[in-house]
């Protein structure tokens, strides 16, 4: 079983990080369900457009272990919430 973290400064800032990286990817999502961003995004070469969703990969990453780590889960970002 997983014990989240005792210090509350330590659990602050695990779930800080994990909100703006939430924060990131609700901004770039929002932008993306514009009609005008949307179409301008699908004129953009691939590699641009898989930069864009490695941005996207990457803050779901840091999102995930921060709350990995704000839980006390020690396994590593490839640890599943419910391992025990």
């Amino acid at each position: 079983m997983h014990h989240p973290v005792a210090d509350p400064q330590l659990l602050q800032s695990h779930l800080d990080v994990a909100i703006v990286s939430i924060d990131r990817l609700s901004a770039l999502a929002g932008l993306l369900a514009v009609e005008d961003v949307a179409a301008a995004f699908a004129r953009l070469s691939l590699l641009e457009q898989v930069a864009i969703f490695g941005g996207f990969e990457a803050d779901l990453h840091q999102a995930r272990v921060a709350l990995l780590r704000a839980v006390g889960n020690e396994r590593g970002p490839h640890a599943r919430f419910n391992d025990t």
